[in-house]
């Protein structure tokens, strides 16, 4: 990663603990469909086709959909943000979650799901660069080939083995957000969707200034 991406590492580690908790919520209250994990989607997409399953195919379409509408819109608020981009792409995100929390309280987890995907697309935004992702922090396919890139550059010697360091290290704050997400939805239901939304708020209060500074 470059010094740039070193500096918001923490902010990134803490929004892909959040893509995990909420996907892992989303899994055990929805019928095993993802809301960050657009790749599982695809799967469960073709599968049902095979089937024949055209609710789940609708289903599963949909989110897809929504999750590219969520990247989108995300960028467009990024861009006329300005300096302010990501204060208000974590709002942004935070808001989408507390209201899907609200629909899961209210036993409406079906209505929840297109508010969650909406906020896990949003959240790519808040690392985009160049009109590119520098880094996603909903999915960690990325992150874990650039692990293997890293490792088989230290093993020729064309780098050192701790530059794998920052992406193992993402891997494993959205592994252990959706074992935390797990872990209360299926004690609690989907209204520990809530948690993260407290989080990114809380983080916005308290890091406020550190935050604002991941845009310069």
């Amino acid at each position: 990663m470059t010094q740039l991406d070193r500096s918001g590492l923490t902010l990134a580690l803490m929004l892909a603990g959040v893509a995990g908790f909420v996907d892992a919520v989303a899994f055990t209250t929805i019928g095993q469909f993802f809301v960050s994990f657009m790749s599982g989607n695809s799967t469960r997409l073709a599968v049902s086709v095979a089937q024949g399953a055209w609710r789940e195919v609708g289903f599963a379409a949909g989110l897809v959909a929504l999750f590219v509408t969520g990247v989108a819109a995300g960028n467009i608020i990024g861009a006329r943000a300005g300096r302010k981009r990501t204060t208000l792409l974590l709002l942004v995100e935070a808001l989408l979650l507390a209201a899907a929390a609200v629909l899961h309280a209210v036993g409406r987890p079906a209505a929840a799901a297109p508010l969650m995907v909406l906020a896990m697309g949003s959240a790519n935004a808040v690392f985009m660069a160049d009109g590119e992702v520098r880094f996603g922090v909903t999915y960690m396919t990325g992150a874990l080939a650039r692990i293997g890139e890293r490792l088989a550059a230290a093993a020729t010697g064309a780098g050192q083995i701790h530059e794998a360091m920052p992406w193992l290290a993402l891997w494993i704050a959205l592994v252990v957000g959706a074992v935390a997400g797990a872990v209360l939805a299926l004690r609690h239901g989907g209204i520990v969707v809530a948690a993260p939304a407290v989080l990114l708020l809380a983080a916005l209060l308290i890091f406020g200034e550190r935050i604002r500074s991941q845009s310069d």
